[in-house]
């Protein structure tokens, strides 16, 4: 009645206005704005029950575990946790043969099922909820409240589900059933939820989750247009505001649309910048789109999409970004971040990028799927280029249990959901349809590579379609390398010329590259470089060490591989070519070719172990790649015993003119490099397609060279000159007294709370000076802040649990990796024989 009374003696503007405000009110009572719930805890259980899924299973005995989680690196190394009987085609294998460690040795085989608990409020129980997983290994089913809600078997893709019918206001329940078969990798794929799951809150009407599409068609010194493509789901008419951030945080754009949803409604606007901040590899400039979708004045939905402004071409002498040509000085990068397995800390995969850009890395090809969300970030806020690759198989198989059984059914929903999660990353600049993939070997007469091709250019025009073809010939005669845009080509250095003369339209690259084997801090004697190749082109030293411990001379590669000094003359001698990625960045699990005996259980390949501790021919990249860093790099350290009196070769990496080496003074004279005007290993025939081996010229060529040193205990220097004979640089090693002490030094010096942290442990003679025959064991105690969390050194050999606080040296270095827990100070002891060292440095802030 008094409501009554009120609204007699109102004016009519006035009643309407009241009609507006409980409307409105009422309105933003049945809507929300959107939320991001990360779910890390959870608990898990190799126990495979009909009953898990359902919410009155009693988990009480169940593992509590915090994501990410890789349940496999936790396991004890078994070289029967992976036997094989396989035909490595690469290898040249004629039938197939046991093979070991090729996934790790780990055990990833198995069942592992999670289950999480979280509420639902009863506005939020009315409206829209997805539960999206960035990446689960692998064949995921997911349950809520013990009804199956979906699948996804693709250990890699990113991919979400709608919930909402399943949920309950207040408490409710996700489980998680993966399942690892054997043979279903080449690699070690890692096991469990090893990349971040989440719970995305929004309204019934919203921005599409993936559905926002930025690029910039055209772009000058005074302005860029920037197109945007939304994808709205709803019903009703709206307003929608567009605005973009430019990288200091300031308003560049707002823009302001009435739109009328029906269903699923796309939308596209153009927006224009004014002086707009390119990104580049040197300058990677990042704007934000922040989209917001209103009703009457009532935030609906918010999503914000960083993008770059920047611009891409793909020319027959070369690519090109900004208008600036660009060579690839790319690697590979399998996903697993060492020693903690494939479980994603973006820190630690940051670590590794800040470690490439040193070495003069300008691009990543994701090798062989795609990577986790935030590697992709990182790579835009770095400045890096990407290769962005689907699958390692298409429909014919590799491995007994590999991809190519979902491929059909699946492939077009997961290469799908990779272009659309990844689209507007200014880094990605070509999509990886596959590698080496059997097809290539059989014609692909179900012409797999124009299926994929096709879906990706219904989504995304504005980058390269590519692959990484390893057999050339049937790559070019079947066509396939020309439905791509730009072909990749693996392990091919000495046909290069030759594809353009008998192609001359076709743009290619070399997708892999390299194939050389060494251990950090390993050298054997005497130093023989065999060039020699069967008659398919393959290397013909099948020399292993009982060790397995290949040297850092570059004169030991897989059949298929050869040292990183022919790839850079062929570079040099074709310019066309768009650059190179090298196998592989970072020493990876898994593929310890050649040493697949029951021996190693991670890779050789890398200029980086896999504790991100440098090779010798780390340097060498830097100096062929990073022009803005003076190198001087002299290889072998002077700690051999057992060369006492012997000659050896001492080789130099270095971007100066000439050096000059003296041993306890003794001059053995200036030298420089040694280019010839052309290779000496280009083939005309182009069925020769493989080039293994090297030679000593070829290594004159790009390094400095004394061949013949004799070797005795003292000091070992060089002096750089440049062109005009002024010493520029000075790089000196000593023999190592016996050791001393342990030396503990974190990489940084403070960390946020939950993430991982990295110390690096080495012994030292006296003298601080490194002891590189160091190969005793320590103990490791972690306490404070953070808690232990895993080990390694580098050495493809050593079978310790990794999960374990004790390592052996490997030549006198070790890695520790620490995760953070509270905030305070982390104190880490390490103990060694009789020496003991304590560090208090971390902090955890």
């Amino acid at each position: 009645m008094i409501f009554k009374n009120i609204q007699h003696n109102l004016t009519k503007k006035h009643r309407t206005l009241i009609l507006i405000l409980i409307l409105s009110l009422s309105f933003s009572m049945q809507s929300q704005r959107r939320k991001v719930e990360l779910l890390k805890d959870w608990k898990f259980s190799h126990e495979d029950s009909g009953a898990t899924p359902f919410i009155d299973f009693d988990d009480q005995d169940w593992e509590n575990i915090t994501l990410p989680h890789d349940w496999a690196i936790l396991g004890d190394f078994n070289f029967k946790n992976d036997l094989q009987l396989t035909k490595v085609v690469q290898d040249g294998d004629k039938k197939p043969k046991y093979r070991t460690g090729r996934t790790g040795a780990l055990p990833y085989v198995g069942v592992g099922w999670y289950r999480t608990h979280f509420r639902i409020t009863e506005q939020e129980a009315k409206e829209r909820v997805e539960l999206s997983f960035d990446g689960a290994m692998s064949n995921t089913k997911v349950y809520v409240n013990g009804k199956f809600v979906g699948e996804r078997p693709n250990g890699y893709v990113s991919f979400y589900f709608d919930i909402t019918s399943f949920l309950n206001q207040g408490d409710n329940l996700i489980a998680v059933r993966l399942e690892n078969f054997p043979g279903q990798s080449r690699w070690y794929p890692g096991a469990g939820l090893y990349r971040k799951v989440t719970l995305v809150k929004t309204s019934k009407t919203h921005i599409k989750t993936w559905g926002t599409f930025v690029t910039t068609p055209e772009i000058s010194s005074k302005k860029a247009k920037v197109d945007v493509e939304l994808e709205l789901v709803g019903n009703g008419d709206y307003t929608l505001e567009n605005k973009i951030i430019d990288p200091k945080g300031n308003i560049s754009v707002i823009k302001t649309t009435k739109v009328t949803l029906n269903s699923s409604t796309k939308i596209s606007q153009d927006l224009i910048i004014k002086k707009p901040e390119l990104w580049s590899l040197k300058t990677p400039q990042l704007y934000q789109l922040e989209t917001t979708l209103l009703k009457e004045e009532t935030i609906i939905d918010k999503y914000t999409t960083p993008f770059g402004i920047r611009s891409i071409r793909f020319e027959l002498n070369g690519f090109y970004l900004n208008d600036k040509k660009i060579s690839f000085q790319g690697v590979n990068m399998h996903h697993d971040l060492g020693p903690v397995g494939a479980a994603f800390y973006p820190e630690l995969f940051l670590r590794q990028v800040k470690k490439l850009k040193e070495m003069g890395v300008n691009a990543i090809r994701f090798s062989h799927n795609p990577p986790a969300p935030e590697a992709l970030d990182i790579c835009d806020a770095e400045g890096i280029l990407v290769i962005d690759e689907a699958f390692d198989e298409w429909e014919i198989n590799k491995t007994d249990n590999g991809y190519g059984k979902y491929f059909d059914k699946w492939a077009q929903k997961d290469i799908t959901n990779t272009v659309l999660r990844d689209r507007n990353h200014p880094s990605v600049i070509m999509w990886s349809l596959g590698n080496e993939v059997q097809e290539q070997f059989n014609g692909d007469p179900k012409n797999r590579c124009k299926f994929l091709n096709d879906i990706v250019k219904k989504i995304d025009t504005t980058r390269a379609t590519t692959v990484g073809f390893s057999k050339v010939v049937n790559s070019l005669k079947y066509g396939m390398a020309q439905t791509v845009d730009v072909a990749g080509f693996n392990y091919r250095a000495g046909i290069y010329h030759k594809i353009r003369e008998l192609y001359p339209n076709l743009k290619f690259y070399a997708s892999e590259t390299g194939g050389s084997l060494s251990v950090r801090g390993a050298y054997k004697f005497p130093v023989i470089y065999d060039h020699q190749q069967d008659k398919k082109g393959r290397y013909a030293d099948k020399n292993l060490y009982k060790d397995g411990h290949p040297g850092n001379y570059e004169n030991t590669s897989v059949p298929w591989g050869y040292s990183p000094y022919k790839e850079f003359a062929a570079q040099d001698y074709n310019p066309f070519v768009y650059g190179e990625f090298v196998w592989t960045g970072y020493d990876y699990l898994g593929e310890p070719s050649p040493y697949n005996n029951a021996q190693g259980r991670s890779s050789y390949f890398a200029p980086i172990d896999m504790v991100g501790l440098e090779k010798d021919k780390f340097y060498l990249y830097q100096s062929q790649w990073n022009k803005e860093k003076d190198v001087l790099h002299v290889l072998p350290h002077w700690t051999l015993p057992k060369m006492k009196g012997k000659k050896i070769p001492v080789i130099c990496h270095t971007n100066f003119e000439k050096a000059e080496l003296f041993i306890n003074g003794k001059s053995y004279g200036v030298k420089g490099k040694e280019k010839p005007l052309k290779p000496d290993f280009l083939s005309d025939d182009i069925n020769i397609e493989i080039n293994g081996g090297t030679s000593f010229n070829q290594v004159k060529a790009y390094s400095i060279v004394w061949e013949n040193v004799m070797y005795e205990y003292g000091t070992l220097k060089v002096v750089a000159y440049n062109a005009k004979n002024e010493k520029v640089a000075e790089k000196t090693i000593v023999t190592a007294d016996k050791p001393s002490q342990i030396k503990i030094m974190p990489e940084l010096n403070s960390i946020k709370q939950g993430q991982a942290g990295v110390y690096q442990v080495s012994v030292v003679d006296k003298n601080g000076n490194l002891c590189p025959n160091y190969n005793e064991n320590m103990q490791i105690e972690v306490s404070g802040a953070a808690r232990f969390l895993a080990s390694g050194n580098g050495d493809p050999m050593n079978l310790q649990n990794l999960s374990k606080p004790e390592r052996k040296f490997l030549n006198g270095k070790a890695v520790v990796y620490i995760k953070s827990i509270d905030k305070g100070t982390v104190n880490i002891k390490v103990t060694s024989g009789n020496s003991e060292a304590i560090n208090t440095e971390l902090v955890v802030k």
